[in-house]
């Protein structure tokens, strides 16, 4: 049975979630709270497995909710978010804070609710409601700290749940002389992806923005994918975007299609990363860049939100390496160090 406790300040949201959620005979509402106050509260006397947050509430907002349960009583949240530049801002802004997920409001459904919760659930199950996951890993894999014989130009990292915490435990540590331009398909809806472009961008050494189609890859630089778009390398060294509904891919943007780009165009000057997300997009991409020469970092298990895309690498056998979250900026700035 998976507990959940509803955090919203609107009634009518709280019956909503509640009725989407008791569809579900494995899932139980334990509890609603009506503000972050109230939630904290009720995180350590309840318990729940997981919790569905809103962001704008009175007394204590969600993003200072999150930001004290994790600190008190680490518990996978999904944040309840509007599809407005202040929602998405503010979502990102709880992402990494330690929320797992996020919905918007405008595509709140039953099936993407059920979904997301027993997701959770899982995250809840593997981490053991760990006070931190990442100071919490078993480091049994020391940071390399030699170069493999390929000069890269480009890197392409493909990343979906648990991205924004991850990325920026990553970009701040980068340094500014890369001999690489970093291309990032992370799994989010438009609006989303220019907040934390902007986010990352005033914590990062390195350049941090949204992608713009037709524009040339810098050394140094680093270049987020529109929501709702999809991103490709058709010739060396330019941006190229698609609509999505160019191509019938599941997931937006698409990793497969960034990472066979970066293999068709860069082959052996190419460094492809796969980071945490659930489901397997990426692993398409890297069967062909791998082909062509292509370097591949997975991220670790123990140091990922949702092991699916790193995992499906990893059984392939398609990794040159297996790298922990906080080794993956130093391992970036040896490989592509000029």
């Amino acid at each position: 049975m998976i507990k959940v406790l509803i955090v919203d300040d609107s009634a009518f949201m709280r019956m909503t979630i509640r009725k989407m959620l008791e569809t579900d005979p494995d899932i139980k509402v334990i509890g609603v709270a009506r503000n972050g106050v109230e939630a904290v509260k009720k995180t350590i006397s309840l318990k729940p497995d997981v919790i569905t947050m809103d962001i704008t509430m009175p007394d204590m907002d969600g993003i200072e909710a999150v930001e004290n349960i994790m600190a008190k009583n680490p518990t996978p949240i999904i944040m309840i978010s509007a599809t407005t530049n202040a929602g998405a801002r503010a979502t990102v802004s709880a992402l990494e804070k330690g929320a797992v997920d996020y919905i918007s409001k405008e595509e709140l459904n039953t099936d993407i609710l059920l979904k997301k919760i027993r997701l959770a659930a899982d995250i809840n199950n593997r981490m053991g409601k760990a006070s931190d996951k990442y100071s919490n890993i078993d480091d049994t894999q020391p940071p390399a700290n030699d170069k493999v014989g390929q000069n890269f130009s480009v890197v392409g990292i493909g990343i979906s749940t648990g991205g924004p915490k991850a990325l920026n435990q990553v970009l701040p540590l980068l340094n500014t002389n890369l001999s690489a331009g970093i291309l990032i398909a992370q799994h989010m809806p438009p609006l989303f992806t220019r907040s934390l472009a902007e986010r990352l961008d005033s914590v990062s050494k390195v350049k941090v923005k949204e992608a713009q189609d037709g524009e040339k890859i810098l050394p140094g630089n680093v270049y987020i994918c529109p929501g709702g778009m999809h991103m490709a390398v058709e010739r060396p060294g330019v941006i190229t975007l698609y609509p999505k509904s160019k191509f019938d891919y599941l997931y937006v943007p698409s990793v497969d299609l960034l990472m066979s780009s970066i293999g068709n165009i860069y082959g052996k000057e190419g460094l492809c990363i796969i980071m945490t997300g659930m489901g397997s997009d990426g692993l398409e991409g890297i069967k062909s860049a791998k082909k062509r020469g292509c370097y591949v970092l997975a991220q670790s298990e123990a140091s990922s939100t949702i092991y699916g895309m790193p995992k499906a690498i990893i059984e392939n056998n398609l990794q040159d390496e297996i790298v922990d979250l906080k080794n993956m900026a130093e391992r970036i700035n040896c490989l592509c160090s000029p």
